[in-house]
């Protein structure tokens, strides 16, 4: 695929299952090839958009494999915006506690959030009324690489 003036889209629809998490591995680690992401960068994404669909699959959908995460891939000349949605009962991400504080620091959840943010651009949320989360995650492209 090569990547003109225009964009390009990818949809995807995983089942709330952690062994479908590969299928996203796959799916992002394609994509962020194609958009020439240098290594750091892929590797940035890549976890990121894992991230956020474990926690669509998760917390959202509640490893219910009878409902989706969905996943496009918006792909355009200058930036690559991942929309990831859950089917949940939504949430409000600044109720997340702080992963860095010492009280937190051994929990083993609360980190995704702080990574996705930290890794991507632009993170942002959407709460569907009762019918679910979508994160936007966006990574733009170095000006010098075309």
């Amino acid at each position: 695929m090569k990547i003109k003036n225009h964009t390009d889209e990818i949809a995807l629809s995983i089942p709330s299952a952690d062994r479908y998490i590969y299928l996203l591995d796959r799916v992002v680690s394609y994509v962020a090839g194609e958009m020439k992401f240098d290594e750091e960068t892929r590797e940035q994404v890549n976890l990121a958009v894992i991230e956020a669909g474990t926690n669509a699959m998760r917390h959202g959908n509640g490893n219910d494999p009878k409902k989706t995460a969905e996943f496009r891939f918006i792909i355009e000349r200058d930036k690559l915006v991942v929309l990831v949605k859950d089917s949940g009962s939504g949430f409000d991400p600044e109720d997340i506690e702080d992963p860095l504080s010492p009280d937190n620091f051994m929990k083993p959840c609360g980190r995704g959030i702080f990574l996705m943010r930290a890794l991507m651009d632009e993170v942002e949320y959407n709460v569907i009324a009762d019918n679910g989360t979508e994160v936007r995650l966006v990574k733009y492209r170095n000006s010098q690489e075309s």
